[in-house]
């Protein structure tokens, strides 16, 4: 197994190299072609890296790990949101954060970024900035489940209208999909919305409590 280190920097020579141009421009197109096959080489042997760190609970070496991979491919969107989790998990809300950010930067015309942002912010309780990453997945082929997050998002803002009118849209496009009629019935009877993004919300924030991180 080639190490971390090496690799990272043949990783960041490489990248450096087409983010200037130089391969398109001065390397043959059969060369070039190779050193495409070098970057997949290297790329596959990182994600097969990073299953057996993860299945040895080596967490952080996995976040390093899916740090290389991003520099060979900016447009693995796998890798960042695995990474972004991660970070999230071991509560380094801020580095998450951008991290997705860079990725969406590299990666602005599908829906994965903007859905693991809107999920990010959900449940971290930061509900307007959730629906404006849910709105913009929906404008892409997003699964159907985003706009039940968008729902969700709406009526933790006080929108309950607009809550409604998203579940009713939800209805009208899978009439067949119980969900969207569960929840109108439960809004229009006044009942409860969800807490759960609230206890993930104060569960992260005991845990810094605990390692002595969290400030009011």
């Amino acid at each position: 197994m080639l190490k971390l280190a090496r690799l990272a920097g043949i990783c960041a020579a490489l990248a450096a190299l087409c983010s200037i141009g130089l391969c398109q421009q001065q390397v043959p197109d059969e060369s070039f072609i190779k050193l495409q096959s070098v970057f997949t080489d290297i790329r596959d042997k990182l994600w097969e890296s990073n299953d057996e760190y993860w299945h040895r609970g080596e967490f952080e070496r996995c976040i390093a790990t899916l740090r290389l991979i991003v520099q060979i491919d900016p447009h693995d969107t796998e890798a960042y949101t695995g990474a972004a989790w991660l970070m999230d998990s071991a509560l380094r809300d801020n580095e998450s954060e951008a991290f997705l950010l860079e990725g969406l930067s590299n990666n602005p015309d599908v829906y994965d970024i903007y859905l693991e942002l809107g999920n990010f912010y959900y449940f971290s309780s930061r509900y307007d900035k959730a629906i404006v990453y849910y709105n913009a997945a929906l404008t892409f082929d997003a699964p159907e489940f985003v706009r039940h997050q968008l729902a969700h998002a709406y009526e933790h803002t006080g929108c309950i209208g607009d809550s409604l009118d998203t579940w009713l849209e939800c209805e009208a496009m899978d009439p067949n999909d119980q969900i969207p009629q569960i929840q109108i019935d439960r809004i229009l009877q006044g009942g409860e919305m969800s807490h759960v993004p609230e206890a993930i919300t104060r569960a992260k924030q005991e845990r810094k409590r605990e390692k002595g991180e969290w400030r009011n």
